[in-house]
């Protein structure tokens, strides 16, 4: 029994020496890159933070913007105007200042107020409901608001808007518009605002895109270019619906001119982007943004020592690392898609006042529900977080 006892230890001792030196092996592993960061991807926003203990996550249904150093959290609610017999639901964008809590209106929808006070006066016997009534089943008047905030390019927000307008006993009718909003004064960015003194030059290269893209609906032969072009004499131009992106890895205007109407007629007709001379406050938004390989599997922003990467599978899932100067990567787990921007929150460092801010923003988006943040709590909250 004794020799049993021994044999089955001699056996052990290679399996316990592995053991040992995989234990080993991990306490000699190096550390990972001391960064700090808040990642916005797809419906959340993420923040990282890596140092000699390891890698810590936070996530959290945030939609933030950083405008001269403070962080602000953008969200979109209903702006309900319903009456008995007409369902009108609006929308907001809403700025909240993370430091103080304050929160203000930087945008609302103008065609659903419009629809309210028109129908207030047509039907003067009807009333206004309140927030725990539902209108008619089958109202006279339904008019309801969906609006998309994009990214925020450092003080600036695209937002997309789309309204669906349906009366009795006609065909249901649409509204679809872009726009950009100045995070620092709450009302609409102007080309000027945005540009600068490059705004001529903007407008020409927009004329001539413009051109092109009529002639070449008018010039399709396809079933969708004949129903586009008899679509054609409905669009005007709108110096004010367009919204930013990149181009080329610099900033971009991407116009679209509104279409109303029915069916196709109600959805914009967009331009190719314009790029144009790096202003000011693009300094600050160029850190902010990934580099992408040449397939768009992979997205890598550089800073100082480290580098964060984001890869995406074929299935369009995203995985984020971090990666230090030897090209050693480090993995830090599954996020929403797509990754858009970083704040960098290690150079320069936080202060404290804006560290509990933003951790308290992150404690109170965990508790998000579906009456948060609602103008009227009567339906749909509608919070667009993660500056999708």
């Amino acid at each position: 029994m004794r020799q049993l006892l021994l044999a089955r230890a001699l056996l052990l001792l290679p399996a316990l020496a592995g053991c040992g030196d995989a234990a080993h092996s991990a306490s000699l592993s190096p550390a990972p890159p001391a960064a700090e960061f808040v990642l916005a991807a797809g419906d959340s926003t993420f923040w990282v933070t890596s140092d000699a203990k390891g890698i810590r996550v936070r996530g959290a249904p945030l939609d933030l913007a950083q405008v001269g150093g403070r962080f602000f959290e953008l969200y979109v609610v209903d702006n309900d105007l319903s009456f008995t017999s007409a369902d009108l639901v609006g929308q907001s964008v809403y700025r909240r200042d993370l430091r103080t809590g304050d929160s203000t209106v930087v945008f609302t929808d103008s065609l659903v107020p419009q629809l309210a006070r028109e129908y207030a006066r047509a039907h003067p016997d009807d009333h206004r409901i309140g927030p725990d009534e539902e209108p008619d089943e089958e109202p006279a008047l339904r008019a309801i608001a969906s609006l998309d905030i994009g990214a925020a390019h450092g003080p600036f927000v695209s937002y997309s808007l789309h309204t669906d307008v349906e009366r009795e006993a006609a065909p249901l009718w649409h509204m679809s518009r872009r726009g950009v909003i100045d995070l620092r004064t709450g009302r609409a960015a102007t080309m000027a605002d945005v540009v600068g003194t490059g705004v001529a030059d903007v407008e020409r290269r927009r004329d001539i895109a413009l051109k092109s893209a009529l002639d070449s609906v008018r010039t399709s032969r396809d079933e969708r270019g004949v129903r586009a072009s008899a679509l054609l004499g409905r669009y005007r131009l709108d110096p004010g619906s367009f919204s930013i992106t990149t181009s080329d890895g610099g900033p971009a205007i991407a116009y679209a001119l509104p279409g109303s109407g029915e069916g196709d007629a109600g959805h914009v007709l967009s331009l190719d982007p314009i790029g144009f001379v790096q202003p000011a406050w693009w300094r600050d938004v160029a850190s902010s943004l990934p580099m992408t390989s040449s397939d768009g599997s992979r997205e890598v922003w550089r800073h100082g020592a480290y580098s964060v990467v984001v890869r995406y599978d074929s299935a369009g899932d995203a995985r984020l690392s971090i990666r230090d100067s030897t090209s050693r990567e480090w993995p830090v787990g599954p996020v929403s898609a797509p990754a858009t921007r970083i704040f960098w929150l290690d150079g320069p460092r936080l202060d404290g006042e804006t560290r509990h801010a933003l951790s308290r923003a992150f404690d109170e988006a965990a508790g998000y529900g579906s009456d948060t943040k609602v103008a009227s709590g009567r339906r749909r909250s509608t919070l667009f977080l993660a500056a999708r």
